[in-house]
């Protein structure tokens, strides 16, 4: 669904993200259950995403744009999400 909030001068921007988005995403399906204390509900899923994705510089591209170089390697993202997962897990927002 567009939005009015992604158009500049009539051009949508919508198909602007950040490319370590799904690499965190990713990463955080493949490593969350090695941690049981991590209870995995939306709210803590939520913050483990919110903490990694701020700990990762930005890389910007167009949707199906091709990426020659990626700044982030896919263990750097899974070291960062490492740590979210602990941050979160020992300091959950919720009781």
């Amino acid at each position: 669904m567009k939005t009015n909030r992604y158009l500049i001068n009539g051009r949508s921007l919508e198909r602007i993200r950040n490319i370590c988005e799904l690499m965190v995403i990713e990463s955080i399906k493949k490593v969350m259950n090695e941690y049981p204390s991590f209870d995995q509900c939306s709210m803590c899923v939520e913050d483990v995403y919110a903490l990694a994705l701020s700990r990762i510089p930005a890389t910007y591209a167009h949707l199906g744009s091709i990426i020659l170089n990626k700044e982030v390697t896919d263990e750097d993202v899974e070291s960062v999400v490492r740590f979210a997962i602990t941050q979160v897990a020992d300091h959950p927002k919720h009781n």
